[in-house]
């Protein structure tokens, strides 16, 4: 079950990553790091037929302490025969592995996590102790097996490895590998290290030590698309520019007909009933529309320059207002604020001030991911709060819409209740109210159902489905997600157009002269009619 949830936890950080990408080109920094194995390094890439893979290793030292010690200072630095000595029970590396899909990933990640001395370079071990260096004196030692340089082995299906174990054998240069795919190897990669132990049952020791790394990468990964131009976006995510730019389209065309409807006339020259609440509806139309063609332009850069740190920027920043401006619609709508009321209690206010803090968390969050390399710790840390935040986020603006409902029909009941003590109720008015707020019942009960499935859709079922994409359908992850977003806008719209009937005004006296008994604890926002 524990393995389960973290399988879980990583194909969020995955989808995370790809989500927040600004750039491909990659500085992970590890600072006594105590971790035995980290991955995936960066975002997981789909390589194509002369695609280039190129790492170089800086500063790189390893050490390893009893966690009881305590006659050794907390990270202490090793000399080099005091590497040399740890070497021969252990080897550190770098591995870039294919997999069919996150999903096959996170397995194998599990496997390594549960039993620590499984290796999950095994296969290539024998090719670099064989012909990677000499052991006495650390002079590198080429052949066919090495093909790119010291300690570097092309593995085939099992991957490119770069070994660590042998600081010597690099000097004066840093350990680095480049490596151009063939058609064979296409495929879906993730990069990972790990420091595993070998000698068999004698080092079994070394499970109970803080082997703790450092070291700097400077990574780079890039294609080819079919034009021959260098492209940094992997296989999957090229068709990105050209997608979200038709759904920015798509979007212009759904805000078109919303303003049309607002600012419109009916055939017999009537105006709709509009309220402010419609006015901010377009206003999340439009920033969702400019937010979408940023990103179109943003994914373009990248994939031309590999960066879009300015693109990225003005993206994040209509993003967060997006996303600001979403949670607080769907607030003011489930509280039924300017459809049925002109004001909002004190509860409804809290509500709403909670969740713009979470809002600020989130883009806070959202913006530490920019500056960090998924894999590093802090990158970890700051997704576990991201997600945290967008939960309890997701959880708050239900919480309006479920006390409107209660609302509603606690005042149904009541009107019930009234008819069957008091015979002189006009009867057929009683109807009319009863309906009334039966029609209105049912219009936040959808609207509940609608804000639940968009959640749900969004923050459950799009991850699970990414993790199961190949390395060239990882374009349709987007795809569902806007698609989905798309349909919600669409839904919501609906049911909420403005009406010539103005059939919203129709509401129970009740529901207003019940939330005004307290006015200290409500708060007047006006919302005028057109």
């Amino acid at each position: 079950m524990a393995m389960t949830g973290y399988r879980l936890l990583h194909c969020l950080l995955c989808i995370t990553a790809l989500t927040k990408v600004g750039a491909l080109k990659h500085t992970f920094i590890a600072n006594h790091d105590g971790r035995f194995f980290v991955g995936p390094i960066g975002v997981p890439y789909g390589f194509l037929k002369e695609g280039i893979y190129s790492m170089s290793v800086a500063k790189f030292r390893i050490s390893s302490q009893s966690p009881h010690s305590k006659n050794k200072k907390k990270n202490q630095q090793m000399t080099e025969d005091d590497i040399m000595k740890e070497m021969e029970h252990l080897h550190p590396g770098f591995l870039l592995k294919r997999f069919e899909n996150e999903a096959q990933f996170a397995q194998f990640q599990d496997e390594i996590l549960d039993d620590p001395s499984k290796c999950g370079f095994a296969s290539l071990l024998d090719d670099i102790d064989e012909h990677s260096y000499d052991k006495d004196n650390g002079e590198s030692i080429t052949d066919d097996h090495v093909a790119k340089g010291p300690g570097v082995v092309d593995g085939g299906e099992d991957g490119i490895f770069l070994s660590m174990r042998s600081p010597k054998q690099w000097k004066p240069n840093e350990p680095s590998v480049h490596h151009r795919f063939t058609i064979d190897e296409e495929g879906y990669y993730f990069l990972f290290y790990q420091v595993c132990l070998i000698g068999g049952d004698n080092n079994q020791k070394f499970l109970f030590k803080q082997i703790k790394s450092t070291f700097k990468l400077d990574f780079e990964y890039k294609n080819y698309d079919t034009f021959g131009r260098i492209s940094f976006l992997s296989s999957g995510e090229m068709p990105l520019p050209h997608m979200f730019l038709y759904f920015t389209i798509s979007y212009t065309c759904l805000l078109f007909l919303w303003v049309r409807r607002v600012h419109g006339n009916s055939e017999d020259g009537r105006r709709p009933a509009v309220y402010a609440i419609h006015h901010l509806m377009s206003s999340v139309l439009l920033l969702k529309l400019l937010t979408i063609f940023f990103e179109s332009v943003r994914y373009h850069f990248i994939r031309v320059n590999g960066h879009a740190e300015l693109w990225s920027f003005l993206y994040y920043l209509l993003n967060f207002a997006k996303g600001t401006f979403l949670f607080l619609v769907i607030l003011l709508i489930g509280s039924g604020w300017s459809f049925f009321k002109p004001f909002l209690t004190k509860k409804e206010r809290r509500v709403i001030y909670a969740v713009f803090l979470l809002q600020i968390i989130d883009n806070i969050a959202i913006l530490a991911l920019t500056h960090e390399t998924m894999g590093e710790k802090l990158y970890n840390d700051w997704s576990a709060v991201l997600h945290l935040v967008d939960i309890i986020s997701c959880c708050a603006i239900l919480v309006p819409i479920v006390w409107q409902v209660n609302s509603i029909e606690q005042t149904i009941e009541g009107t019930e209740n009234a008819e069957k003590e008091d015979g002189e109720i006009d009867q057929a008015s009683s109807d009319r109210d009863t309906k009334q707020l039966q029609s209105k019942l049912a219009l936040f009960r959808s609207f509940y159902l609608i804000v639940v499935a968009y959640i749900y859709f969004t923050r459950i079922v799009v991850y699970l489905f990414a993790s199961t994409l190949s390395y060239n359908s990882t374009w349709l992850r987007y795809f569902v997600s806007e698609l989905g977003t798309l349909c919600f806008y669409f839904m919501i719209g609906v049911k909420f157009l403005p009406t010539f009937d103005n059939e919203y005004e129709r509401v129970s006296g009740n529901d207003i002269e019940g939330s005004m008994k307290n006015p200290e604890q409500t708060i007047e926002l006006t919302s005028t009619s057109k």
